[in-house]
């Protein structure tokens, strides 16, 4: 007997070891994060009362901008496609001095875009994304001789916005990402409150032509039915 339980301890199966299949990684679902990054405008003045038009000149304010974005997204196959909204506090300031001195301050910026995307590696994925964009321009002209502000203007602005980026998942529920954006808010023409004493004109336009640059980085948290999980 003792020669035998050997033996037939060999011959019995091995029970296999059950390993758990790799975690499955989707881009489906929703996040909020928080981004942070620099921001340059371009703005170019026209006086369209006089004849003819006269060229006041442009200059390009530049600064930081960070705020934050809500966005869902759906995968399907190597393909994303999603919405988002972002608004950002900026610090935006530049000014020149041509017949008077012009200065802007714009403090906030706000988008809302389609994103379409390449899933490149199941972590990573690669965009560009469009829509519709608005920013706040505070405008003031002063006497370029006493210092004294003559004009002020106070515009929220609307206009459209391309970008691209790139994502990837760092950690389970969370990712990060690169992006550059430009913004185009077209020629429009700005009422100005005169505040000489007297106002003669009360208010007068100016054609101000506009464009607006951002490069941010970020990061998201990603949750809901699809969030960046792993699956078994």
């Amino acid at each position: 007997m003792g020669a035998i339980a050997p033996a037939f301890a060999a011959d019995m199966p091995v029970k296999a070891v059950l390993k758990a299949p790799p975690p499955v990684i989707t881009w489906t679902g929703c996040y909020i994060g928080a981004n942070v990054g620099g921001g340059w405008a371009d703005k170019h003045y026209v006086d369209p009362l006089a004849v003819p038009p006269a060229d006041l000149g442009s200059h390009s304010p530049r600064g930081i901008v960070g705020g934050g974005q809500v966005g869902c997204d759906y995968q399907a196959g190597m393909f994303l496609i999603g919405v988002q909204g972002m608004f950002q506090g900026a610090d935006l300031n530049g000014q020149h001095n041509s017949v008077d001195r012009f200065v802007t301050h714009i403090p906030w910026l706000a988008t809302a875009t389609v994103r379409l995307g390449l899933v490149v590696d199941p972590r990573v994925v690669l965009y560009v994304k469009g829509g519709g964009a608005w920013v706040r321009d505070k405008e003031d002209i002063f006497d370029i001789v006493t210092g004294l502000r003559e004009a002020t203007a106070d515009v929220t602005r609307s206009g459209w916005i391309v970008g691209f980026g790139g994502e990837m998942i760092a950690w389970s529920g969370w990712s990060i990402f690169v992006e550059y954006n430009y913004m185009d808010f077209g020629n429009r023409a700005v009422t100005f409150t005169n505040v000489e004493i007297p106002p003669v004109p009360p208010t007068f336009p100016l054609n101000i032509r506009q464009t607006v640059q951002t490069l941010v980085a970020g990061i998201n948290f990603r949750f809901g039915p699809g969030a960046v999980v792993a699956k078994y």
